[in-house]
C-alpha cells in the first residue's frame, strides 16, 4: 500500500509537469536555442525533484538543503502553473459556447497567451514569497476546553505540536525556534502527535536534535506517538530509540498518567497494521478521570467517542498545506483541521508546525497549539 501511494504521487507529479511543459512550449518564440534551453531547464528541475525524493538525505547537509529548496519550490510552482493553465483551458472550452474572451484577445491569441504566462509567473512568484513568510513565521493557536473531570490544580496547559518532519531540510535551526515557542507557553505537558521525523535518522544525528529536544521545559514532560513518516525510511526502531534518548516518552499503544489524574494514551500510527485496538489500550484506564488520546491520523473518530476519550489530538493533514489542498482535507476528514466536539469527546487536529516537502504555507498556517483544560 505504501509503495502504491508513492507511485501514484510520483506519476501524478510527472503528469502535471508534462502538462505545464507543453503549455509553456506552445508560447515560446520559434527559436531553437530558446526551446532547447527551456526544455533542458524544465526537465532538469523536474528530475532534481525526483533526486530529492529518493536520495535527498544521502548528500552532505549543505548540498541537501540546496537541492531540497530548489526541488520543492519547483514542485509547488508547477502545481500553481498547472492550476492556472487548467483555468485558462476551461475558459477556452466555455468560450466555444458563450463569449468569454473579447475580440482583441481572439485576434491576437499568441500575444495574449504570452501576457498570461508572464502574469502567471509574477503571480506564482508572489505566492511563493507569501507562502515562505507564512511557513517561517509559525503562530501560536490557543484553545480553552472545559471538562467536569478532575484536573491537577483544576487546570492543565497542554502544548500540542505535530508534523515537525525533521530532516536535513527542516532541521535543528527550525527546531530551536519551535522549542522556544513551546517554552514561551509555560506548558504543564508537551504532546507531539506524530511525524516528528520525515524519514531518516542521520539528519537528526548531524544536527544533534537530541540536545535540542532536551531544552523543552515542561512540568510533566514530553510525550509523543508515531506518525506514518516514522515508518517510511525503514529505521523505525532506531528512530524510536533516538527519540527516547532525547527525553521524549513514546506512547506506542500505551498509557501514561500525569498529575495523579490525567491519563494520556498514545496509539501507534495506523501504518502499523498490527497496532492494538483502542478498547484494548484503554482497558485499564479509569473512565471517571480525564483521558487524552494521541492518534496521528484523524480517522475513525467514533472509536474515541465510544471508548470514553475526553480529548483526542491528531495531526497528519497539514490542513492541506497549501490551497487547494485545504479543500481536499475538508472533504476527506470528519475533522480535517481545528477544534470540534462530537458527542462527549473534544477533538483537535493540528495543521502541524513543520510540513512535508515545500516550505510554503498558502491558505494555511504552521502552528503550535496551546490547549488550556479547565475543570468546572
Amino acid at each position: 500500500m505504501k509503495y502504491l501511494f508513492f507511485a501514484t504521487i510520483l506519476l501524478s507529479i510527472l503528469f502535471i509537469n508534462s502538462y505545464v511543459f507543453i503549455k509553456g512550449w506552445k508560447v515560446l518564440p520559434p527559436f531553437f536555442i530558446v526551446k532547447t534551453l527551456y526544455t533542458l531547464l524544465f526537465w532538469a528541475l523536474t528530475i532534481l525533484f525526483f533526486v530529492r525524493m529518493f536520495y535527498g538525505d544521502s548528500f552532505s547537509v549543505s548540498l541537501s538543503q540546496v537541492i531540497s529548496a530548489v526541488a520543492f519550490t519547483w514542485l509547488i510552482a508547477v502545481v500553481y502553473f498547472a492550476l492556472i493553465a487548467l483555468g485558462v483551458d476551461f475558459l477556452r472550452l466555455i468560450d466555444r459556447f458563450f463569449v468569454v474572451f473579447p475580440s482583441f484577445v481572439k485576434d491576437n491569441p499568441l500575444k495574449w497567451a504570452r501576457i498570461t504566462v508572464v502574469s502567471a509567473v509574477a503571480f506564482v512568484s508572489f505566492l511563493l514569497l507569501y507562502g515562505s513568510y507564512k511557513f517561517n513565521n509559525p503562530q501560536v493557536k490557543s484553545v480553552t476546553i472545559e471538562m467536569s473531570k478532575p484536573l491537577p490544580g483544576k487546570h492543565l496547559r497542554v502544548v500540542l505540536v505535530s508534523d515537525i518532519h525533521l530532516s536535513s531540510y527542516i532541521n535543528g535551526s527550525h527546531l530551536d525556534k519551535y522549542v522556544e515557542m513551546i517554552n514561551s507557553q509555560n506548558p504543564h505537558v508537551v504532546l507531539i502527535a506524530g511525524d516528528i521525523v520525515d524519514r531518516n535518522l542521520q539528519p537528526l544525528i548531524d544536527w544533534d536534535i537530541s540536545s535540542r529536544f532536551k531544552k523543552i521545559e515542561s512540568k510533566y514532560g514530553v510525550f509523543a506517538v508515531s506518525g506514518n513518516h516514522e515508518y517510511y525510511g525503514g529505521e523505525r526502531e532506531s528512530l524510536f530509540n533516538y527519540l527516547r534518548s532525547s527525553g521524549i516518552t513514546l506512547l506506542l499503544d500505551s498509557v501514561a498518567v500525569i498529575g495523579g489524574t490525567v491519563q494520556i494514551a498514545g496509539r501507534e500510527d495506523r501504518s502499523n497494521l498490527n497496532r492494538e485496538e483502542l478498547k484494548d489500550i484503554l482497558k485499564e484506564t479509569d473512565k471517571s478521570l480525564p483521558i487524552i488520546l494521541m492518534d496521528h491520523q484523524p480517522f475513525g473518530l467514533n472509536e474515541a467517542i465510544d471508548n470514553g476519550v475526553d480529548l483526542q489530538l491528531s495531526g497528519h493533514t497539514h490542513n492541506g498545506q497549501f490551497w487547494p489542498g485545504s479543500l481536499i482535507v475538508k472533504w476527506m476528514y470528519q475533522v480535517g483541521y481545528g477544534y470540534k466536539k462530537i458527542g462527549g469527546t473534544h477533538f483537535y487536529v493540528s495543521s502541524g508546525v513543520g510540513l512535508w516537502g515545500p516550505k510554503f504555507r498558502i491558505g494555511t498556517a504552521s502552528e503550535v497549539v496551546t490547549i488550556d483544560l479547565k475543570e468546572i
